[in-house]
């Protein structure tokens, strides 16, 4: 899929009467466009961005349909456009509907929603999905029961399971976010990486190499900082 120019007034146009549903200061992440579809912007970050190479917004649609392939639900991409006024590539994409699991873990939910976040994430590392923005608010449980993925452009595909290693770090994003992984941590870390190796095949000895592995990143937040 290729970046098309967008006009300002475009731009403009879509974001009349649009809703914004995040914001920094350097101005708005996400809109809620009028007919239900969602644009993202995407910002570069520095002068030696890897961004100005391979655009964000190129990233996020490659990865959809990368999901998509692997039999994990992704927002479905409109357009992916540049708009050199505002100085922001974006993406248009269909709303993926269901509830993220930070909304659900602070309304209280029971510990089967950790059960089932859990061994998506034990199913993610099976396919070879390293997703590295993997905190709660980026895990959506469909109104199907299934599971979906949203803010995707930080995410790397291998032909085969993700290695112990990679399966260790990955615990660290989901765990490091101070905005969405409070009630992850309250939940516990041993506790949610026994649900987790639950969920995976393999032998008993390598499931104990691997909680070893993991382990490693216990309380990191703490040590490193978001």
């Amino acid at each position: 899929m290729f970046s098309r120019s967008m006009s300002l007034a475009r731009y403009r146009q879509l974001t009349a009467d649009a809703k914004v549903l995040e914001a920094q200061s350097f101005g708005v992440k996400v809109w809620l466009l009028p007919d239900g579809r969602i644009m993202k912007l995407f910002r570069l970050k520095g002068f030696f961005s890897s961004g100005r190479l391979y655009p964000y917004n190129l990233r996020f649609a490659r990865n959809a349909r990368r999901l998509q392939a692997r039999g994990v639900a992704a927002p479905k991409i409109r357009e992916v456009f540049y708009c050199g006024e505002i100085r922001r590539h974006g993406v248009i994409y269909d709303l993926l509907e269901g509830e993220s699991f930070h909304d659900m873990f602070a309304a209280g939910a029971d510990d089967d929603l950790y059960v089932t976040l859990a061994g998506f994430l034990a199913e993610l590392h099976r396919k070879g999905i390293y997703f590295r923005s993997v905190h709660p608010g980026n895990v959506l449980l469909r109104p199907d029961g299934s599971m979906g993925l949203i803010d995707v452009q930080d995410a790397r595909f291998w032909p085969w399971p993700l290695n112990a290693v990679s399966r260790a770090r990955n615990f660290r994003h989901l765990f490091n976010s101070d905005d969405q992984s409070l009630e992850m941590r309250a939940f516990g870390f041993e506790r949610f990486v026994g649900l987790y190796l639950n969920a995976v095949d393999g032998s008993p000895s390598y499931k104990q190499r691997l909680k070893s592995k993991i382990m490693a990143y216990d309380n990191a937040w703490e040590q490193t900082g978001p």
